[in-house]
């Protein structure tokens, strides 16, 4: 059966007059409810006479072995799948024209793996996980398992995170690393903004205005009021020629 990349644990079913979308949509929310994990969860569908088998691994490079066990399936419908994972075979047969099947107990599995282990696949699989058809119409000594190979690349259940967004969220990480170094930069340097000092009611603009009166005469007025070094200053102008 193989030891090189096996999944903790496969599950197959099947949808009968269903459409392929249908069919991966069913498979992807089923695994999800089923697996607890489900960024380590792959999915895949095949279409098998009237309607799609579909193949759940939980784990495991996310290698199917739907092309090989539909082909199989197909040739021999009257036989035993068996296929392996970490702990549990999955058992796999045709009844009344569908697929039915289940993972067998863990004891059973050991005792089947063994089994299989022993077994030389009909085809090269490289040390990579396989399992068997055991077709219908053989006697016990002349068994010729079929080998079904996992090959073809599955879809994940949670994809990862996409490079875009992942880029965006380094850019946001970036930001707000700029943001918040730039908050201790302005609070360290000795360039930042004055903070607003506080004033006496005597220091108020408002309270300027008498000492302003008193500065101008009829033909002149003050044309700056200012405050600085803490204290107010008062800038007077003559009239204009036009204003008088």
């Amino acid at each position: 059966m193989g030891s090189g990349g096996l999944a903790t644990n496969v599950l197959y079913g099947f949808l009968e007059g269903v459409e392929r979308r249908d069919a991966l949509a069913y498979a992807r929310s089923f695994a999800r409810r089923t697996v607890g994990s489900s960024e380590r969860c792959w999915y895949a569908v095949e279409p098998l006479w009237t309607g799609f088998l579909y193949e759940i691994h939980e784990g495991g490079p996310g290698r199917s072995f739907l092309p090989d066990l539909v082909t199989e399936l197909d040739a021999n419908p009257g036989g035993i799948a068996l296929v392996p994972s970490g702990r549990r075979v999955f058992e796999l047969t045709v009844r009344n024209g569908r697929p039915v099947g289940g993972l067998l107990p863990e004891a059973k599995s050991r005792q089947v793996q063994l089994q299989m282990a022993a077994i030389r696949p009909t085809v090269p699989v490289d040390g990579k996980a396989y399992g068997v058809v055991i077709p219908p119409w053989v006697t016990a000594d002349q068994v010729r398992l079929r080998t079904i190979r996992a090959t073809r690349r599955m879809r994940r259940v949670s994809a990862p995170v996409s490079v875009p967004l992942a880029l965006s969220s380094v850019g946001f990480a970036a930001g707000l690393g700029l943001l918040t170094t730039g908050g201790g930069l302005y609070y360290w340097s000795p360039h930042r903004v004055p903070q607003p000092q506080a004033l006496t009611l005597e220091q108020m603009p408002h309270r300027q205005w008498e000492a302003a009166l008193a500065a101008i005469g009829p033909d002149n007025y003050v044309s700056k009021l200012e405050y600085r070094d803490g204290k107010w200053t008062i800038e007077i102008a003559g009239q204009p020629p036009s204003a008088r």
